[in-house]
């Protein structure tokens, strides 16, 4: 029998287990590297931030079901969104609200299909139209529980060539974004005409040796960006935080060999506003730590400079808003092609 996942491509799942329900649970990180890491990152790698149902419609029309997780979320609900290849969807299909109650993504065929191929292919964009891709919720634990339609995967050569990995904070992982495709990491992967893994982990990016080991040993990236401190700061002393900074960053360059790694730290946020001296000492330790490495591949960039101004920031103070996300992904990509 077939089953639904030989009908898609899960992107940034690492593992997707069929519960009792029914429905899958999808993960970023295999079992083995989630027992390995703090526990409340544990839990985040269920949420999926960066994670998109990919498929070919064979048919006119197709549906992702998808529902929330029971949990205690930030907000009742999330979005879906739908895009062609490079292309958003009508409004009328995307974003899509998604809750407990399961909910059905419907997805039609555009029927200048033509054109947006020609397009695609005239601009260089990175994905095939042909490509749909259901881009789920960032803040919670979203489950797949089906899909209808004539349905087949995509081929290689539909999707971007080249990867980019992003490891850090709720920031990273999407937080206040407003939108999934609205994050930082996503921004600047559309960007740059590269597709995205997102290892973000709201609120436990505490640089666990583990994830390093793991996102160093995967083969598919080509650029990674790596968040450190604003999870900690209010929890460890600076030492605690500069050996953490030092041996995650170790364990990355052993097996990053040639391929370019961009190092920062706190964005601009509460902590400089009250004038804690922890914040630059913190920044300190990231860019001291990156030198020691001697590293032609390794390179720092302060969050201050990625996040010059307040307005960026939503009004908690911490993460940034829709525009704050859009300002760090212009800077992030100056700083690759610089």
């Amino acid at each position: 029998m077939t089953s639904v996942l030989d009908q898609v491509l899960l992107h940034n799942v690492a593992e997707a287990e069929r519960t009792g329900q029914g429905d899958y649970r999808l993960s970023r990180v295999p079992a083995d590297v989630r027992e390995r890491i703090n526990e409340d990152a544990q839990k985040r790698a269920f949420n999926t931030c960066g994670c998109e149902i990919r498929f070919v419609m064979k048919g006119e029309e197709a549906a992702v079901l998808l529902r929330r997780a029971e949990s205690e979320a930030a907000a009742a609900y999330g979005l879906a969104e739908v895009y062609f290849g490079m292309f958003q969807g009508m409004y009328a299909e995307t974003p899509v609200p998604v809750g407990t109650d399961t909910v059905a993504v419907t997805i039609r065929r555009p029927a200048h299909m033509d054109v947006l191929k020609r397009l695609a292919k005239e601009q260089g964009m990175a994905f095939d139209p042909e490509v749909v891709r259901v881009v789920l919720p960032y803040d919670w634990e979203c489950r797949l529980v089906g899909i209808e339609g004539n349905i087949t995967r995509p081929r290689a050569d539909q999707l971007p060539g080249k990867t980019m990995v992003a490891y850090g904070s709720s920031i990273t992982h999407g937080g206040d974004s407003v939108q999934p495709t609205g994050t930082y990491a996503m921004r600047t992967a559309r960007r740059l005409g590269m597709d995205l893994i997102n290892m973000g982990s709201a609120g436990s990016a505490q640089m666990d040796e583990a994830m390093a080991g793991y996102i160093a040993g995967r083969k598919d990236w080509h650029l990674a960006t790596v968040e450190m401190g604003i999870n900690v700061i209010r929890l460890w002393e600076p030492a605690r935080f500069e050996e953490a900074v030092n041996r995650f960053l170790r364990v990355l360059a052993d097996g990053a060999g040639e391929r370019p790694v961009i190092v920062t730290d706190l964005f601009r946020c509460i902590h400089d506003a009250a004038g804690n001296p922890r914040a630059a000492e913190y920044r300190g330790i990231v860019q001291e730590a990156v030198q020691k490495l001697q590293s032609p591949h390794f390179s720092y960039i302060s969050g201050l400079d990625l996040l010059p101004d307040y307005a960026g920031l939503s009004v908690d103070l911490v993460h940034p808003g829709a525009a704050g996300h859009e300002l760090i992904a212009e800077r992030l990509v100056a700083a690759v092609l610089s």
